[in-house]
Formats: C-alpha cells, structure tokens, sequence
C-alpha cells in the first residue's frame, strides 16, 4: 500500500518526504543530480572512442603478438572489480605520487587543472573496466565482418584494409557495437555507486548509499527510479543507433 501511494503521488510529481532531513525527496535528489551525470557523461567521452581504437587495432591484427597482449589485457582488466582499481588508483596516484587528491568535489565553479584533478581518479577507475569491455565486444564485431564475403571482394578490388575497415566493416558493425556500448554503459550507473562511495564524490550514487544506511525508503525509490529510466534509455538509443545505420531494418 505505501508502494501503490508513492506512485500515485510520483504521477502528480509527489515523491515524498525524506524520513532522514524531512525534507522534500526531490529537492534532496535534485542537488546531486548533476554531479552523477557529469561524471557519467565525461566518462563515455573519454573511454567510447578508446574502446573503438583498440577494438579495430585488435581486429585488424587478430593472431597477431599485438592481438593477444590486447586480448589479455582486456580480459585482465575485466576480471578487475572496480573497488581494487579504485583504490591502487588512490595509493598510486594521491598517496605516492601526490599528483591529485583522494577526495573528489570537482565543480564547474573551480579552475580548470582542479577540475581535472577532481575527475581524474574516478573516471580512470571507471574507464578501466569500461574499455576493456566495449573493446572486447568491438573486435569481435568487426571481426565478424572481415570474414564476410563482401568485404573480401573489397579487398579484392584494391582497398586497403584500414579503409575496408573504417568505410564498410564498421558502419555495418554499429548495430552489435552500439548494443555493446549501451550495454556497458548502463554497468556506468551500477559501478559509479561504488566510485562515488570510495572517492567521496557527492552525487546521486552515494546518496542512495546514504539512503539506504539510513532506511531513507523515499529517497531509495527516487534514486532507483532515475537510475532504471537511464538504464532504458541507454538501450533505447543503441536500438535508434541500429535501426540509423542499418538501412535494412528501416523496413522490418
């Protein structure tokens, strides 16, 4: 019942009090909305078109020493939990070296290097697990493609590979690579808990953290709430991506 009357009161734009601050849920939520998507929208920045580079390098050289090392190190990376590159990160980087600060409060208000130096951490560690699997996905997809027919006949006719690649193979890889990307990036909003947590960053992530030590029910299913819509919209535009670059589905 308290369930059906939350939702009622989302529908005329009710979330709630807060049990913890009494104050209201939005309110409460809508300070630390923009820190979280900043965050997860530097990070795509930085890792896609990383991902994509070693992605096409490993498959254009697949077998290859070059091929294997790539290989190795995503799946390395990969069986990585974020929490452990997170904190080699902090002994590394903040701890040894003194280059940036183990707390994150980055805000658009600060001098650019501060900036930097508050994002740096938290979108390594995040980077870290992102590009070794998206490029993992994207050598597959491209390698998919190099063994079609249709690209050895271009191959034939005197195209170079790196042009086979880039002009036929990857346009008509974007369906898996973008279903790949949504796929990963919607992991974003689950890691990014976890990065908020261990760098003190003040976005929506540690809040719900907060919330739920706190059994601040109102503001848990606010926070869940926004993070299930991103998720659904991640896939939603790697399905418009798809169906954008694949003419033959355009009629399906």
């Amino acid at each position: 019942m308290r369930y059906f009357s939350w939702l009622a009161g989302m529908l005329q734009g009710d979330f709630g009090t807060s049990f913890a601050s009494h104050l209201p849920v939005l309110q409460l939520v809508a300070q630390r909305i923009p820190a979280t998507f900043e965050l997860a929208a530097i990070t795509p920045l930085i890792c896609v078109p990383l991902a994509l580079i070693i992605g096409i390098i490993a498959a254009m050289n697949r077998g290859s020493r070059l091929d294997r090392v790539l290989v190795i190190g995503t799946m390395a990376t990969v069986a990585v939990p974020e929490f452990l590159v997170a904190t080699v990160a902090v002994l590394i980087f903040a701890v040894k070296l003194h280059w940036v600060s183990a707390m994150s409060f980055g805000s658009p208000d600060s001098d650019l290097l501060s900036y930097l130096k508050a994002y740096a951490l938290p979108v390594l560690t995040l980077c870290c697990v992102l590009v070794a699997q998206m490029a993992r996905m994207t050598r597959a997809a491209i390698i998919n493609q190099l063994d079609s027919h249709y690209l050895e006949m271009a191959l034939l006719k005197g195209v170079s590979p790196l042009r086979a690649v880039l002009r036929h193979a990857l346009p008509n890889a974007v369906g898996p690579i973008a279903n790949a990307i949504s796929l990963s990036l919607s992991y974003l909003f689950g890691g990014v808990i976890i990065i908020e947590t261990i760098f003190s960053y003040p976005g929506l992530a540690s809040q719900l953290v907060d919330a739920v030590s706190n059994r601040d029910l109102p503001v848990v299913q606010l926070c869940v709430m926004l993070f299930a819509a991103c998720y659904l919209v991640l896939l939603l535009a790697a399905d418009v991506l798809t169906i954008a670059f694949n003419p033959k589905w355009r009629s399906a």
